[in-house]
């Protein structure tokens, strides 16, 4: 039987472990060609083994999105590899520090937003002249947006959020869905340095929550404003 993204061309950053891995996993399910990328390739192995046992083995690409050399240079190999792209998932991120603002470390902070969004802004632009028309950029984002003692990450989902509004504007003419998705509490090693204190049985594993990435991917569009993946109904 097909899946929902047989062919669909798409390219997922931080996808060697948690919410990254989880959409990995279930877009090769559905059939769809990917590219992941995380800091180092062969972190990625794991991955690659078990979007392959899924039925769609991914390339892997090293991308440290903080090298502002990296992500156009990975970005045009993906496009050239792939053909074109259709779907680009913008997960990669950094937890940092949890504290407050005035006693942030300007060091973290930078490299923080490098990352989430700097980097994030130079791959989307590296790629986007090779997004389909009627194609899809999903931003993961969080509840954290915004929320004091939460430091740089609260600053950079902040920020993710913003692009994410100007993009579904901007790109409106070739029918590019803009979609920013919060997956809420998810079972990751980022939540666990987040909460130290929490049971991880106590949240979802990654799995439960990929259903709007999959339905986004597949031409759903929700329209603006920030997708919670607890309250998706399909």
């Amino acid at each position: 039987m097909p899946g929902r993204l047989d062919g669909t061309r798409a390219l997922i950053t931080g996808a060697s472990r948690g919410v990254g891995r989880a959409i990995a996993e279930a877009f090769a399910a559905e059939g769809a060609r990917l590219a992941l990328t995380a800091t180092d390739a062969s972190h990625l192995r794991a991955a690659v083994a078990a979007c392959a046992a899924a039925g769609s083995a991914p390339s892997a690409h090293a991308l440290d999105l903080a090298d502002p050399a990296q992500p156009g240079r990975v970005g045009a190999e993906v496009a050239a590899e792939l053909g074109g792209l259709d779907v680009l998932v913008n997960n990669a991120g950094l937890l940092g520090e949890r504290a407050p603002l005035a006693d942030y470390p300007p060091e973290l902070f930078e490299r923080v937003m490098a990352v989430s969004v700097s980097g994030t802004l130079r791959l989307l632009q590296a790629v986007l002249p090779a997004i389909s028309h009627g194609g899809a950029i999903i931003n993961v984002t969080s509840g954290a947006a915004g929320r004091p003692g939460w430091g740089a990450y609260s600053v950079s989902r902040l920020a993710l959020n913003g692009m994410t509004s100007m993009l579904r504007a901007e790109l409106a003419d070739r029918g590019i869905r803009a979609v920013a998705v919060n997956p809420g509490p998810a079972r990751t090693a980022m939540r666990a340095a987040a909460y130290p204190n929490e049971d991880p049985a106590t949240v979802p594993h990654p799995s439960a929550l990929v259903e709007p990435f999959l339905a986004v991917a597949a031409g759903a569009d929700p329209g603006p404003g920030v997708v919670e993946a607890s309250q998706w109904r399909a």
